[in-house]
């Protein structure tokens, strides 16, 4: 139970989360379907109305499912599949988003799979409450979740239907058990916590590596409290077994609850679960065009995700998250052990994991150690508290003045807090690309524009909405430049990643304006002349015309 002064961090957490959804929810109606999310709206609404666990496999279908439900309210189109199996996803989520698109409903449809996301965002604040509550203290669990959600990168990702907050969601649930069980060691808090281990492996597959890290600090933890090796093994199976068998049963358990077929199919997992499993090895192990900080390559680079970092996060809570790594030195060394077991240890594993990948897509899928990390930085309270006054107050203060900074800067980042970047990294669209930047967000915006202006358009987003999204709209890849006048826009990703080759003459003039953050105007007086592929595009230009920077003593190209 809470004491009257520990309600005081919840009630200000839950202001927080107030401010927080208030602001989801208009982004949520203003952004466009990112690029998949059609996929996953699709599969939950196949696996709710059609029990097929198929389509897009490769990650589980219960966040897919809840997000799916306020969909069935909003009465979407259901093309017809013919069998409800394989794992055709990009082909039928094009055709849903086509559908809903020709009906009329896109947005409803896309507004409505984003509610319980962007809830699910504000309980991964509720879950480090919950976990630096269990650690260092109400105050302390307050701070961390604030922390959270002060991030323009947090609400930019947040209220989108995804993968990456329902897992953030489950790996600081597991966490916070994993707190729990080593500070009760009792039977009913190692059956909980297989029951978070479970959620984690069913929120994301590589939840399978915080189930790792869970079953491990039992099995240890249950060795050294042993008085013997051979009785501390035969305890740390059992316990271990027992917590495995928990987290297995749950993804069976609600695998069967979609699909009864699966248990036709007997083995370790669900068959489903594996089959997505060999997807992911397939296909996430080919190398994928990279972009950042105006660098062009090919595979992975392990400075992707330190820099990525430093672009989307605002310096208040970068400097608070290492603020708040440092701090741990002065808690209690037990709470500190508990801490590294709980949360360093699947921070660490799923830091190791991404750092592997070669599509480096977004740092968004470094959000579950984001939201680890900022629990960790409650440790700035207990730790102003130790300090002797006047330094620990001027501590707290110049915390709580660190956190307000970066929550006004979230606030500030509306409408656009997907494409948004930290100073001086800008614009957003010469640093960055994909879902750091632009995942196909601009449509609406790109759609009213062009209601007005005819253009060149190569748009980047889903399926069945791209290329060619925008009425009497000219396609402009296989244009050659010497055939473009007039108008031109192109999507971020385009420029820079998805099409960077063909479009590379393009990245040597500068947009006349930029629409959502991430779609790029261009106005060409006349045909531009060929030019050799740049690298960084350049900032916007200062008059109505587009033209080449390095050549602008020469004038307009348009």
């Amino acid at each position: 139970m809470l004491s009257r002064l520990g309600w005081l961090p919840l009630m200000a957490l839950g202001i927080g989360i107030a401010g927080f959804i208030a602001l989801g929810l208009g982004e949520a109606w203003s952004d466009a379907p990112t690029f998949d999310e059609p996929v996953y709206i699709a599969a939950g609404l196949a696996a709710v109305l059609h029990h097929d666990l198929a389509l897009n496999d490769e990650h589980p279908p219960v966040p897919k499912v809840l997000a799916a439900l306020p969909v069935l309210i909003a009465h979407p189109v259901i093309p017809t599949n013919g069998r409800w199996t394989g794992n055709d996803e990009r082909g039928y989520a094009a055709r849903f988003a086509a559908a809903q698109q020709s009906a009329g409903i896109l947005r409803r449809v896309t507004f409505a799979a984003r509610l319980v996301p962007l809830a699910e965002t504000a309980g991964v604040a509720l879950a480090i409450f919950l976990l630096g509550g269990e650690l260092l203290g109400p105050a302390a669990g307050a701070f961390g979740g604030l922390v959270w959600l002060a991030s323009p990168l947090v609400l930019g990702i947040g209220h989108l239907d995804g993968t990456d907050i329902p897992f953030a969601l489950a790996v600081v649930i597991a966490s916070w058990a994993i707190a729990r069980w080593l500070r009760l060691r009792s039977r009913s808090a190692l059956v909980w916590l297989g029951v978070a281990l479970g959620s984690a492996a069913l929120s994301e597959m590589s939840g399978l590596l915080v189930v790792a890290a869970g079953l491990g600090v039992v099995a240890v933890a249950t060795l050294r409290d042993a008085a013997s090796l051979r009785s501390g093994a035969r305890h740390a199976l059992a316990r271990a077994g027992l917590t495995g068998l928990v987290s297995l049963a749950a993804v069976w358990v609600a695998y069967a609850a979609l699909d009864p077929a699966v248990l036709s199919h007997p083995g370790l997992l669900p068959s489903p679960y594996l089959s997505g499993i060999g997807y992911l090895r397939a296909t996430d192990t080919v190398a994928a065009p990279g972009y950042l900080a105006g660098i062009s390559y090919t595979g992975g680079r392990w400075w992707f995700w330190p820099l990525s970092l430093v672009i989307k996060l605002p310096s208040e809570t970068l400097l608070l998250l290492v603020v708040g790594g440092g701090a741990w030195l002065m808690v209690r060394p037990t709470v500190r052990q508990r801490a590294m077991a709980a949360v360093g240890l699947p921070a660490a594993l799923l830091t190791g994991f991404t750092l592997t990948m070669p599509r480096e897509i977004g740092v968004r899928y470094l959000l579950p150690v984001v939201a680890l990390w900022a629990a960790a930085s409650g440790a700035v309270i207990p730790a102003a508290a130790r300090l002797r006054p006047p330094a620990g107050q001027a501590s707290l203060a110049g915390a709580c003045a660190l956190l307000a900074a970066a929550a006004v800067t979230t606030a500030a980042s509306y409408p656009d807090s997907l494409s948004w970047t930290a100073p001086p990294f800008r614009p957003g669209y010469a640093v960055a690309t994909d879902s750091n930047v632009d995942w196909g967000q601009g449509l609406y915006a790109l759609l009213s524009w062009t209601a007005a202006h005819r253009a060149w358009v190569s748009y980047f987003g889903p399926r069945g909405l791209a290329p060619d999204p925008v009425p009497d709209g000219r396609r402009l890849l296989g244009t050659p430049p010497d055939q473009i006048s007039g108008w031109v826009a192109v999507s971020a990703t385009a420029l820079t990643s998805a099409d960077r080759s063909e479009l590379g003459w393009l990245r040597g003039y500068c947009p006349v304006r930029v629409l959502a953050g991430s779609i790029l105007i261009y106005r060409f007086r006349r045909p531009p002349a060929p030019a050799p592929a740049a690298g960084r595009p350049p900032a916007v230009c200062p008059g109505e015309w587009s033209y080449a920077p390095a050549a602008a003593h020469a004038g307009p190209a348009g």
